[in-house]
C-alpha cells in the first residue's frame, strides 16, 4: 500500500511539472503572439494600447493582464482610457473570452459633449468565440456608476447591480437582455425614484454590427418581441410591442403600456421635482383615463395601446408628435 502512494505521488509530481512546462510554454507562445493580434486588430481600425502586459492564469487559465489601457476606434473616433484588464480563457470553458474590467473608466465619442466617466466595483465581461470570432457577448457589474454628457440632455445613473446579454439570432438579428437593481437615474435637471428592471427584445441588426458601432447600422432598424418591466415598490411599469426607424429616423410601431400599483404613485410622482410633477401626473391620467381595466400578476392595473405612425403616437383621442431618432 505504502509503495502504490509513493508512485502515485511521484506520478502526480511528474505530471504537475509536465503540466507547469506546457503552462509557461504555452504562456511564452501566446505573449509572443500579442502583437501580431494587436496589429490585426490594428488593421481593422482598433487601436489598443496594453500597458505593462503580462500572462497570468496559472494553472488552469491563459490570461493577459493590462495595466492601464486605452482603446480607440478611428472610423468613428471613439476611445476608452481604462484602469486595467485580464482577459483569457481557461480549460474549462476554451470558447469563452473572459474578461474583467478594473475601475474607473472614461469614454470620449463624438455622441458625447464631453467625456464620460464610468465606475464600479466589479464588472466581467464574457464573449463566447468560435472560429469565425466574437459571437455572443454578456457582462454583468456591481455598484456601477455613470456620468454621460449627452448632447442637450446630460445624464447620470448608478445601479446596484446590473446584466446584460447580446447574442446571435436564429434569422440573422440579434437577442438582447438587460437586467438591473436599484437604478437612480438624473436627466435634465429631474432625479428619478430608483427602480429595478428588465428589458429584452429581438433587433433586426445582428451583434457584431452593433459592436462595431454606428457605421454598421444600416436603416430601416427595427426592435419585435420588445418586453420591458420597471418596478419602483408597489409601483410597476410594463411595456411590449414592436418599433422600427426608416433612414429619416421617423418612427413607426406599436407600444403596450400596463400600470400596477398605482396607489404608490402619488408618492413617487411627490419625489420628482415640482415642474415635473405636473407632467408626471398627466401621463398617469391619460393611462388611466384611455386604458382599460385588466389585472397584472393578479393585481387591478390599466392597459393602453399607443399605436405609432409615421412619427406620430395616438393616445386614445389624443395625436403626439414624436422625435426623430438621430441615426
Amino acid at each position: 500500500m505504502r509503495r502504490l502512494v509513493i508512485t502515485l505521488g511521484l506520478v502526480f509530481v511528474v505530471l504537475a511539472a509536465i503540466w507547469s512546462a506546457g503552462w509557461f510554454a504555452l504562456a511564452a507562445w501566446a505573449d509572443g503572439q500579442v502583437s501580431g493580434v494587436l496589429a490585426r486588430i490594428r488593421d481593422r481600425g482598433i487601436e489598443v494600447d496594453c500597458g505593462a502586459r503580462d500572462m497570468v492564469g496559472f494553472p488552469f487559465a491563459l490570461k493577459l493582464a493590462c495595466g492601464e489601457t486605452a482603446v480607440a476606434e478611428r472610423g468613428s473616433g471613439s476611445q476608452a482610457q481604462l484602469a486595467g484588464l485580464t482577459g483569457g480563457a481557461s480549460i474549462f470553458s476554451p470558447r469563452t473570452a473572459q474578461i474583467a474590467l478594473a475601475s474607473p473608466a472614461r469614454v470620449e465619442s463624438p455622441l458625447l459633449t464631453a467625456p464620460a466617466d464610468l465606475r464600479w466595483n466589479d464588472a466581467d465581461v464574457d464573449v463566447a468565440m468560435n472560429l469565425n470570432g466574437p459571437q455572443a457577448v454578456s457582462f454583468d457589474a456591481e455598484d456601477f456608476a455613470a456620468e454621460l454628457p449627452l448632447p442637450n440632455l446630460p445624464a447620470s445613473f448608478a445601479a446596484r447591480s446590473a446584466a446584460g446579454t447580446l447574442s446571435p439570432a436564429t434569422d440573422g438579428g440579434a437577442d438582447a437582455d438587460l437586467t438591473f437593481t436599484q437604478l437612480a437615474l438624473t436627466a435634465a435637471g429631474t432625479t428619478l425614484p430608483p427602480f429595478d428592471g428588465q428589458v429584452s427584445a429581438w433587433l433586426s441588426v445582428p451583434p457584431r454590427a452593433l459592436l462595431s458601432g454606428r457605421a454598421g447600422l444600416q436603416a430601416p432598424l427595427s426592435a419585435r418581441l420588445i418586453d420591458v418591466s420597471f418596478t419602483s415598490g408597489a409601483a410597476r411599469l410594463d411595456a411590449e410591442g414592436e418599433i422600427s426607424v426608416d433612414e429619416e429616423g421617423i418612427l413607426d410601431g406599436m407600444i403596450t403600456l400596463r400600470i400596477a400599483g398605482t396607489e404608490a404613485l402619488p408618492a413617487l410622482i411627490a419625489e420628482l421635482p415640482p415642474e415635473q410633477q405636473k407632467l408626471a401626473n398627466a401621463a398617469v391620467g391619460g393611462l388611466l383615463t384611455f386604458g382599460s381595466r385588466i389585472t397584472l400578476d393578479g393585481e387591478p392595473a390599466s392597459e393602453l395601446r399607443v399605436e405609432i405612425e409615421r412619427g406620430e403616437a395616438k393616445v386614445g383621442p389624443i395625436t403626439v408628435r414624436v422625435p426623430r431618432v438621430p441615426l
